[in-house]
């Protein structure tokens, strides 16, 4: 065995080292803030992704949330997934894809509707699962349609909840894809969860759940 290699391989032992340190750091700091907000920790749950329809959840193998907060967030339940899931590997090997997810719990079932940045390629790559074949719904605002793709099974429901006070709201924020599903109001990003994403995302849901018109939620009800 040569000294390159000798070096080579060694490089890649540091390497794997600091990512597992690094891993270990970030379970640490979410089992620490699972503590001070007082939420439930639960770890490798093969079960509860496949109560999600869609993205990231429709997709690959071996899917598992490696870690699961439950709790309150600004007097909502909430629910936190550090998901992970498999493809096949162009070298017969599995591919790991690393996601993450928030959930708030709504206040009354809603029909599916989705907002993906048209900037995401992740989001492209997975598909749209329990929306395939919905149409593109417009909301005729430029600025709006031209970041923002919508899918839905209710037309009237993206015409409620988007408005132009959810619009003013989602114009402020970075690229931000969420979709209801059922009483779920969940978004995604790649990567692994960290404190820090997980309370700006909730912050987030919550805000777009309480933008939410009044009368979307008293026509769910009935």
């Amino acid at each position: 065995m040569g000294v390159p290699l000798l070096i080579f391989i060694g490089f890649l032992v540091v390497i794997m080292a600091a990512g597992i340190a690094a891993n270990v750091r970030r379970r640490r700091a979410l089992v620490a803030m699972a503590a001070v907000k007082r939420w439930d920790l639960a770890k490798n749950d093969r079960q509860l992704p496949g109560t999600f329809g869609g993205r990231p959840f429709a997709s690959g193998h071996g899917r598992v949330a490696r870690i699961v907060l439950r709790g309150r967030h600004d007097g909502r339940s909430i629910l936190v997934i550090d998901y992970e899931y498999k493809t096949p590997g162009s070298d017969g090997d599995d591919t790991h894809h690393y996601w993450a997810a928030c959930v708030d719990d709504l206040p009354a079932p809603l029909p599916a509707l989705e907002v993906v940045a048209r900037a995401s390629r992740e989001n492209k790559q997975i598909g749209p699962g329990v929306l395939a074949g919905a149409p593109e719904f417009v909301r005729g605002d430029p600025a709006f349609d031209q970041r923002y793709q919508v899918t839905t099974t209710s037309h009237q429901l993206a015409v409620d909840i988007l408005d132009p006070k959810v619009l003013r709201l989602i114009a402020s924020w970075p690229d931000f894809s969420w979709r209801i599903e059922g009483t779920r109001l969940l978004t995604w990003g790649k990567g692994n969860v960290k404190p820090h994403w997980v309370e700006t995302c909730l912050n987030m849901l919550v805000a777009l759940a309480e933008a939410v018109p009044d009368e979307v939620w008293r026509t769910a009800r009935g």
